[in-house]
């Protein structure tokens, strides 16, 4: 049996009694047999439902790769550059087992505990997504082979989106290694989209990007995903009940926990 993430007891229950599934960049052709839709990244908002509003920038991976090149700015050309003369590799992880998860999860609850605003890693998700085969996961290394960043990503034949994304960034560290797992990082993009471009993959979603003017933090983020080039696009999600027993849990959830409803936490995790 493949390696599938623990989720939380009551998450497993939930989703035992609750029939969902979850659907990715299109509605499907003809309504599935389970209580609960959950449309994700919907080009335009699914009617008579409450949609959520996530702005992204998209990368169109059909470009030759000189022209994708030429669409990154210089400064991050030139830090491109500077990562392959360190040493810096990216690679794919996957097929994941319990040592790759567990070093994963050590970095996102590193990376939680020092943003207040990491929110909650969608264990439940990534679950459905290994089932479903659309979940990878890639890793950037220094050339003495330390991860320095994490790429996870929804999978499909024709587009990936960007799930979580975990940078080594320590404050403790001085600036010539946060600056190197910087470059790292920016070097993992360019790589990752070279490689779902080889395999087919016509469309790099940045997994949304911040359009307000208040979060410094975000605005810098957004302007690091703008330095790939690519187009701003609106996308949806929705949450879709089709039976009497979808709709009362849809109420009911509403009253929990994002812990619970992402899978819960598991080992690792803070107190």
């Amino acid at each position: 049996m493949s390696f599938v993430p623990h989720t939380s007891f009551a998450w497993r229950i939930w989703r035992h009694l609750v029939r969902t599934e979850v659907a990715y960049f299109a509605v499907p052709a003809s309504p599935p047999h389970v209580d609960v839709l959950k449309l994700c990244d919907l080009p335009a908002p699914y009617p008579n439902v409450a949609n959520e509003y996530r702005p992204t920038i998209l990368i169109d991976l059909t470009q030759p790769e000189d022209a994708l090149l030429a669409a990154v700015n210089a400064h991050t050309r030139k830090v491109l550059r500077q990562a392959v003369r360190e040493g810096v590799t990216v690679a794919s992880v996957l097929p994941l087992n319990q040592a790759i998860w567990d070093h994963f999860l050590e970095s996102y609850w590193k990376l939680w505990r020092r943003k207040a605003n990491a929110g909650a890693l969608g264990i439940g998700q990534i679950r459905d997504l290994i089932a479903q085969h659309r979940f990878e996961l890639t890793v950037s290394r220094s050339a003495e082979g330390h991860i320095l960043s994490w790429h996870a990503y929804v999978r499909t034949p024709e587009r990936v989106r960007l799930h979580t994304t975990i940078s080594d960034m320590d404050p403790t560290r001085d600036s010539k290694w946060n600056n190197m797992v910087g470059r790292a990082h920016r070097l993992h993009h360019w790589q990752d989209m070279l490689r779902f471009k080889a395999d087919g993959v016509k469309i790099y979603d940045f997994g949304g990007v911040y359009r307000g003017t208040e979060d410094r933090e975000q605005i810098n983020i957004a302007h690091f995903k703008q330095s790939f080039g690519g187009y701003f696009a609106d996308t949806y999600d929705a949450v879709v009940p089709l039976t009497l027993k979808g709709r009362l849990a849809l109420t009911l959830i509403a009253h929990v926990g994002a812990d619970f409803r992402s899978g819960g936490k598991t080992a690792g995790a803070p107190a």
